[in-house]
């Protein structure tokens, strides 16, 4: 997905390819990769980064609890991954 597609939809898609994860994170591509590309997962010829390990790292980072609907306990669709 290029980051021009973002304003066509109605949230963050739920994987996220470095150009749209870094405007995500907040940050130049560069940054993001040189701080978070051990997070990505490649699938084919592309790397995604998951929004709910990326909202996890963010609330890690700040030593926040993540809200209950950010981090349902029954969702366990990432656990093979992280």
């Amino acid at each position: 997905m290029k980051a021009e597609r973002l304003s066509t939809l109605p949230d963050w898609p739920a994987r996220m390819t470095a150009d749209v994860a870094c405007l995500y994170m907040g940050q130049s591509q560069s940054s993001f990769l040189a701080r978070y590309r051990q997070h990505g997962r490649k699938e084919g010829s592309n790397v995604y980064w998951s929004r709910a390990q990326l909202d996890r790292l963010i609330a890690n980072q700040f030593g926040m609890s993540q809200p209950l609907a950010l981090a349902r306990e029954e969702d366990r669709s990432w656990d093979d991954l992280l």
